[in-house]
């Protein structure tokens, strides 16, 4: 089980705010401890409001010697040939260490931002047909030409290809569509973390979905932890963090990709529904104290405890996590010190 970190623009949390919104040498920082500390990915995340991820993406790469990139980008605002050539410069320049996560994006107010007024549908099905035209601009020796619903192309051809032939393309989303279209497109099925009962559901459908175009994705979970020398530490500091929230009156902004209102009460009622004797460990105190506009869904414990609990997921069918504490250096420390060397 290979271990992704996030890449946060700012140092930033639920538990602290930021005095501006770009950091470089922050961003470079905990790059450079992702690269020292043996994680596998970092996630490089997009938003309508957030800094290029392509750009810090590419100063990434020159930062770190061996970590490899999952770069969050957003189908609609740059033809699929160009992103292609984009993604296969930097795969290139970075010795095949590029990945791509599709984000289809789940706020429809969010996304007009940007200038998409597309429903959620038929952003998933522009999502499918940007993901065919990638990969076709990346294999193709001569000009193509293409007709589709979102893009038609004629005579695309690129000078420059993958380092390896291609490159890994990321997919989310749990609606049906997100489902059925995760499994034609997706090299690896990205998912936010649950229980393991709902995780193994979910996966059972995204590989049904898969089977018809011969296709199996690896599945990646992301999910925070409260990590602590034991499990007798790691519940108190999972308490403080809940009243540090509180002292701030709640996290009224939301995160990337938080989605509506709606999504924001299913959050909270699955987190109130989480710990159980089936998931000992798992925690949603900080998507009650946000009032649903935090993903944090978390794992608390001691390391023991902690890859215990991430093997039962691997059991199920979960090959990498992506995971997240709360206080982005020290927890990217203490993840890299103390899990990724047994999880590896």
């Amino acid at each position: 089980m290979k271990v992704f970190g996030l890449l946060p623009y700012v140092d930033e949390s639920e538990i602290k705010r930021a005095t501006g919104t770009f950091d470089p040498a922050f961003i470079k920082t905990l790059a450079q401890c992702y690269d020292a500390l043996g994680y596998e990915r970092v996630l490089i995340a997009q938003s309508a409001s957030s800094p290029d991820s392509m750009t810090v993406a590419a100063s990434v790469m020159a930062w770190t010697n061996q970590l490899k990139l999952m770069i969050a980008h957003r189908p609609g605002f740059i033809a699929p040939t160009m992103a292609a050539r984009m993604l296969a410069t930097i795969d290139q320049m970075s010795g095949g260490r590029c990945g791509v996560h599709i984000i289809t994006a789940t706020n429809d107010a969010e996304t007009r931002g940007d200038g998409d007024f597309l429903t959620k549908d038929q952003r998933y099905a522009r999502s499918r047909e940007y993901v065919e035209l990638l990969r076709r601009t990346w294999a193709s020796t001569e000009p193509f030409d293409h007709d589709g619903d979102a893009y038609r192309v004629e005579g695309a051809k690129t000078m420059i290809r993958p380092y390896d032939e291609s490159i890994p393309i990321f997919w989310g989303g749990s609606s049906g569509l997100g489902i059925a279209y995760g499994g034609e497109c997706a090299d690896v099925y990205a998912f936010a973390g649950t229980t393991l009962e709902r995780s193994a559901a979910l996966i059972t459908q995204v590989r049904a979905a898969a089977e018809p175009f011969g296709r199996k994705p690896r599945f990646l979970m992301s999910i925070r932890v409260v990590i602590a020398p034991d499990d007798a530490a790691a519940w108190p500091r999972a308490d403080a963090i809940v009243a540090d929230i509180r002292s701030q009156g709640g996290t009224s902004k939301k995160g990337l990709g938080s989605g509506s209102d709606g999504s924001a009460a299913r959050r909270i009622a699955e987190a109130m529904a989480a710990r159980s004797t089936a998931d000992p460990c798992l925690w949603g105190g900080v998507i009650e104290a946000t009032g649903g506009t935090s993903h944090a869904m978390a794992l608390v414990g001691g390391p023991d405890q902690l890859v215990e609990t991430l093997r039962a997921y691997e059991a199920i069918g979960v090959d990498d996590v992506l995971l997240r504490g709360f206080d982005n250096l020290a927890d990217a420390e203490a993840v890299g010190r103390l899990l990724i060397p047994r999880l590896g």
